[in-house]
């Protein structure tokens, strides 16, 4: 069995990135961002939240054979956590949020505060 440390905040910053991702997807609008990335964003007054895939079009120079990719995959230190979720409260970055198909996940920022009732209510 292998052993995982979490942090005591990486519950209810979970908590929140199941909450929002049903509304953004549903709600918010499709962009293409530089670098290749599938971007949905969701933009109100007081909130931005943008949650990406894996799922893009290989840009024209990449090559497409499951040889090439398998190549990059094993320079890689770590895997990849192909999906995430930035969230941004009156222009203050939050939260933001890394995971895997397989369940892995990283938190990578989670500012604790007021905002979370907030971001549950939404």
């Amino acid at each position: 069995m292998t052993l995982r440390l979490v942090s005591s905040g990486d519950g209810p910053a979970l908590a929140i990135r199941d909450h929002l991702l049903p509304l953004v997807r549903d709600c918010g609008t499709l962009e293409v961002q530089s670098g290749a990335v599938r971007l949905v964003a969701l933009r109100t007054e007081a909130w931005t939240v943008e949650h990406w895939t894996p799922f893009n079009d290989l840009s024209p120079g990449e090559a497409s054979s499951p040889g090439y990719r398998h190549a990059l995959e094993r320079q890689r230190t770590r895997p990849d956590l192909p999906y995430g979720l930035d969230v941004w409260r009156a222009g203050t970055q939050v939260l933001s949020v890394l995971w895997a198909d397989d369940e892995t996940f990283e938190v990578v920022h989670f500012a604790r505060g007021p905002w979370e009732a907030e971001a549950l209510a939404l």
